[in-house]
């Protein structure tokens, strides 16, 4: 293996842990909010976990499975949380800290599964090329 491959598949294993601690922070977060910390009076505890929380349970197989289409709509996914925490800050300004929590967790995770996709597709292309070239010489 060349210094560049390592260096390559170093910076995917970070981009891939970025994404998944904001994930599992996300999930956690939000199970705390909906469970303890700001709890519905309006709407069974599970109702609300299956239609905040559920969203997040579809992409978990692919982000564990380094899937480079996962971590692409993955990162549209974690935009309405960026948007739900904010309001979270907004709407309960006693308890901003969780809101801002969840934002933060948000932005972690697109961070993560933007810098997965892209870093993943610039090797892809690279790689390509090198085998065109090769090709071409033989």
């Amino acid at each position: 293996m060349t210094d560049n491959t390592i260096e390559t598949q170093r910076k995917l294993r970070l981009s891939q842990n970025l994404a998944l601690i904001g994930y599992f922070s996300l999930l956690i977060i939000l199970m705390a909010n909906i469970i303890w910390i700001i709890p519905s009076r309006h709407f069974p505890t599970a109702l609300v976990i299956l239609i905040i929380a559920g969203p997040l349970m579809f992409p978990l197989k692919g982000l564990l499975n380094s899937d480079l289409y996962t971590y692409q709509w993955s990162s549209f996914l974690s935009l309405p949380y960026f948007a739900h925490g904010i309001s979270e800050m907004s709407a309960y300004p006693e308890i901003w800290i969780a809101g801002l929590v969840e934002a933060l967790a948000s932005v972690v995770m697109y961070l993560g599964c933007v810098m997965y996709a892209q870093i993943f597709k610039k090797e892809y292309k690279k790689n390509l090329k090198k085998k065109e070239e090769e090709q071409k010489k033989s």
